[in-house]
């Protein structure tokens, strides 16, 4: 469990582009994106995601939020799991090739109709609404949803990335913790090795 400290809360104007930031790593609402695919593509994780999580809308200096990640994995793959987490979350503050401006588009457009297929009853929408109200976001705060991470671009990901993923604290639970080799410390990433989102072909889950 990777918490980073983005220092996130309910009414921060910066949470549309955290928001996908996250999908870019690990989809929205569908299982996908760099740390999903290239630790499964790999055979390293169960399972491994990505999330923003604000803190209190009234005191955020007190209970600020975090942009966390986290994998399950069999204890011998932690130090490879952390490693591959910590390059993909750095990737975000690379350049566009780096964060594939195909899937940069695509990310964004799965992150729009996940939502509004997560909010098409009236009992859906009116909970939303109200809750956006009490947050003091007004009422129809989540109806500019997609028109806000439409307007979304590369250039804000990697500045919110630099700005708000660069300090992490790393948790590890496991019943070998002798295996655990990985160090605190400062780490660098001078390039970034292609992205391939799908390492096994689009069939690599079905063994």
């Amino acid at each position: 469990f990777i918490g980073f400290n983005a220092y996130v809360y309910i009414l921060d104007p910066k949470n549309d582009i955290l928001t996908v930031a996250k999908t870019l790593c690990s989809g929205y609402g569908y299982p996908t994106g760099y740390i999903f695919e290239s630790l499964r593509g790999q055979g390293l994780v169960y399972d491994a995601s990505a999330q923003v999580s604000p803190g209190s809308v009234n005191h955020p200096e007190k209970t600020p939020g975090a942009f966390w990640a986290y994998a399950v994995c069999d204890p011998k793959n932690v130090d490879a799991v952390i490693d591959g987490i910590l390059l993909n979350i750095a990737r975000l503050q690379g350049t566009d090739a780096d964060m594939d401006p195909a899937w940069f588009a695509r990310a964004k457009d799965m992150a729009i109709l996940t939502d509004a297929m997560q909010n098409e009853t009236a009992a859906a929408q009116a909970q939303v609404d109200a809750l956006d109200e009490l947050w003091g976001l007004g009422f129809d705060y989540h109806r500019k949803f997609g028109a806000r991470l439409r307007a979304v671009t590369m250039d804000q990901v990697r500045n919110a990335a630099w700005a708000r993923l660069s300090h992490c604290t790393i948790a590890v639970s496991t019943p070998k913790p002798e295996m655990v080799k990985a160090k605190a410390g400062q780490r660098t990433y001078p390039s970034f090795p292609k992205m391939d989102l799908t390492p096994q072909g689009v069939q690599h889950d079905t063994k």
